[in-house]
């Protein structure tokens, strides 16, 4: 079967149900199911927004409602785990797992279901050491200790998911086990989250339950998300033992790696998801001792005998069948086009779907019983006993985001540019030209050296606002130094795409950029989080080409004054001179390095270049070479975004002579030996700098338009 899994959903199932929709008709292929990894928000009104910890202005409705109301059915089924950002109040109705929607399956606070005759475990919430031993003692309406612990693992829950022997093929968790940066490749994390690095050291990053668990269990699959990146990683349990394959994913935004769509071997459907017959006795032999206090939970009170509880369960199952209870609402959904008093909802409701399995299973109802839940817990805890590391960075992630997206703003204050411009008006947008993207690139490697290329001869003319792209005679594309520029037909597709989806609204401006920062992205670099927002110039002319783009035979003091007439820096100069580690170049680009003697043969005049490269080179370029004939710009890695090209600089193999300089140059040559001994360094740099580019002059407001066509201004 066909399984996708999903990072962080954040109440967002309207994009990713329609991008796995696209995905589905791009490759032609149908997805049996969808796991999605915490942070599901199943908010079905704004009663429920004030049991979400999430800062105000996070607090939105998002699309669960509408799937909750019936108004949209979920195209695939779902199962889920809680995160650390969670309507509370509605996953305690379901702790025991069930319907959270039609077709959307809550796994409860600790869960193992089947689907066909794939097993599928799951562990809700984040772990932090001072609650875990703790029982489930928070009740809504959660105070501003509650809201939080209430989402904190216990290890009541991960005690039962340890007594589990029988095979799980997937498990879900939404903090990464205590360790698995041990087995990826945790320099390639810390290059993209440096603030982890700390942790990754000292190995305090994750949940020591979640790694008990995959020691204990060794599922061949483990899905994780609360980090907001992707990272892979294989963990081999002993020498010959099984392999676990761990994958987190990101959150579901433009531009983010948040989705997944894996084979799973399996028998052949249909499919549906039922009821674990080892979970129900093991979720029965427990029972009894639920702790609902702060006191943790008394094992020893476990006096059910574990073989006559499985006969029990197994004949309850073969009597009724393993389908879930049927999904049932208990509160009334939100309406946008009708405000709704919610002051006389009760503070908590039974949910038939819970009540109807304790009922199966012969236990009785203790979610509401508060009998022993002390009153003191309702109000603050005294500051002695409480420990207010929730807000380090690797627990609230969303927080150290949006201070990075603040500083993204902040370098483009003056642009008027804003991250995520689209979310409201083409939500899939970023999506969309980054597929387009993906898919030319697999097609033709050079394609992002490409998109990259052509956006430094945008950015460099008019400014950042696709003049570049404009045909027609006098433009800046029919000037002879533009003839080389390639990659339109995929700005071209990707906007055609978008003129479908989103009429009139994404410009190609923003899509040259997002194309781009894509590129080197896919290729190896880091992601970059671009505000969009920019408008298409109405003009472009071809004289405007020379004086402001920048020759290969350049001085660095012609470079230095090019560059900072675009509000540039020397040391943007450096690193981004650094997209000439992929691409190509003709030979006529770098031809004045050498000179041809009387026999028609190529010798070479710039001493600055390694004498073996440059027989190379002459090689590949001989007198008379195909004006069409290309030499990729960095040999080594040329379809690899790194720190190769400073490399090369070092060893006198810059292609061109502008790129030679910058290491023979005393002001940047310290520059070029730290990139190119520090790969992290030049990426954070990119980041910057790159930043920088795509906010030169651009248009925003009511500057410019909005075209139809990328080629072709609007009529």
């Amino acid at each position: 079967m066909k399984i996708a899994v999903e990072g962080c959903m954040h109440g967002d199932l309207d994009n990713v149900y329609r991008t796995l929709q696209h995905i589905e008709k791009v490759q032609n292929i149908k997805i049996d199911l969808l796991l999605c990894c915490g942070d599901f928000q199943a908010v079905r009104n704004e009663k429920d927004l004030e049991s979400l910890s999430v800062p105000p202005k996070y607090r939105a409705m998002n699309s669960f409602w509408k799937y909750y109301s019936g108004e949209e059915i979920a195209p695939y089924p779902t199962i889920f785990i809680g995160g650390n950002h969670e309507a509370s109040n509605y996953l305690w109705e379901l702790y025991y797992g069930g319907w959270a929607a039609p077709n959307i399956y809550f796994l409860g606070f600790a869960g193992v279901v089947k689907f066909g005759n794939i097993r599928i475990g799951g562990l809700s919430g984040i772990y932090k050491s001072r609650d875990y031993r703790s029982g489930h003692y928070e009740r809504p309406p959660y105070n501003e200790n509650t809201i939080k612990s209430v989402y904190h693992v216990r290890e009541y829950d991960v005690h039962k998911l340890m007594q589990v022997e029988e095979p799980i093929h997937i498990f879900l968790s939404h903090d990464w086990p205590l360790g698995i940066t041990d087995c990826g490749d945790w320099k390639q994390l810390v290059r993209y989250k440096p603030h982890f690095e700390t942790e990754v050291r000292e190995r305090t990053l994750g949940s020591k339950a979640a790694a008990q668990l995959l020691e204990k269990l060794k599922p061949p699959y483990w899905f994780s998300a609360h980090l907001h990146c992707k990272f892979a990683a294989r963990v081999q349990h002993g020498q010959d033992g099984p392999v676990t394959n761990f994958l987190a994913l990101d959150k579901c935004l433009p531009g983010k790696k948040f989705l997944q769509v894996l084979d799973v071997d399996s028998e052949p459907g249909p499919y549906e998801i039922q009821y674990d017959e080892e979970w129900l006795e093991i979720t029965r032999r427990y029972n009894p001792v639920f702790p609902l206090t702060i006191r943790s939970a008394n094992f020893g009170g476990v006096h059910i005998d574990k073989q006559d509880c499985r006969q029990w369960v197994r004949s309850k199952l073969q009597a009724r069948g393993a389908r879930p209870f049927e999904f049932s609402q208990t509160a009334p959904s939100y309406n946008p086009s009708n405000s709704v008093s919610y002051a006389s909802l009760p503070g908590y409701t039974r949910n038939p779907q819970t009540e109807s399995l304790l009922q199966f299973l012969e236990l009785p109802y203790l979610l509401d019983d508060t009998s022993e839940s002390s009153e003191v817990f309702k109000g603050p805890f005294p500051s002695s006993d409480r420990d207010d590391s929730e807000e380090i960075p690797i627990d609230d992630v969303d927080e150290l985001e949006e201070l990075a997206e603040e500083a993204g703003d902040a370098s483009c204050a003056s642009a008027h540019l804003t991250l995520n411009f689209y979310s409201t008006s083409c939500p899939s947008a970023e999506l969309m030209v980054r597929g387009t993207v993906r898919s030319a690139s697999n097609i033709d490697p050079t394609v992002p050296g490409k998109l990259l290329r052509l956006l430094f001869h945008d950015c460099f003319v008019e400014g950042c606002d696709a003049s570049v792209l404009l045909q027609g005679n006098g433009t800046e594309r029919s000037d002879p130094a533009n003839q080389s520029l390639a990659g339109f037909s995929v700005i071209d597709t990707a906007k055609r795409l978008l003129e479908i989806l989103c009429p009139r609204t994404v410009s190609c401006a923003d899509i040259v950029a997002l194309a781009a920062r894509d590129a080197v992205e896919i290729t190896g670099g880091p992601l970059v989080h671009i505000p969009t927002g920019r408008r298409d110039g109405k003009v472009s002319s071809a004289s405007n080409v020379r004086p402001n783009i920048v020759d290969t035979s350049f001085t660095m003091n012609e470079m230095i004054k090019l560059f900072s007439s675009k509000g540039l820096s020397l040391h943007d100069l450096v690193t981004l001179s650094g997209a000439h580690t992929i691409g190509a170049a003709h030979c006529s680009a770098f031809s004045d390095r050498f000179q041809q003697d009387s026999k028609g043969k190529f010798r070479l005049i710039d001493t600055s270049l390694d004498n073996g490269y440059a027989e190379k080179l002459m090689k590949q370029c001989p007198a008379g070479a195909n004006p069409s004939t290309t030499v990729k710009n960095d040999p080594g890695t040329s379809f690899v975004f790194d720190n190769q090209y400073y490399r090369n600089l070092l060893a006198h193999r810059g292609l061109f002579q502008s790129d030679s300089v910058l290491f023979t140059d005393s002001r940047s040559s310290q520059q070029v030996e730290n990139f190119a001994e520090d790969q992290v360094n030049f990426f954070e740099s990119w980041v910057q700098s790159f930043l920088k580019l795509t906010s030169t002059h651009v248009k925003t407001g009511d500057e410019g338009e909005i075209r139809t066509f990328c080629a072709t201004a609007n009529t």
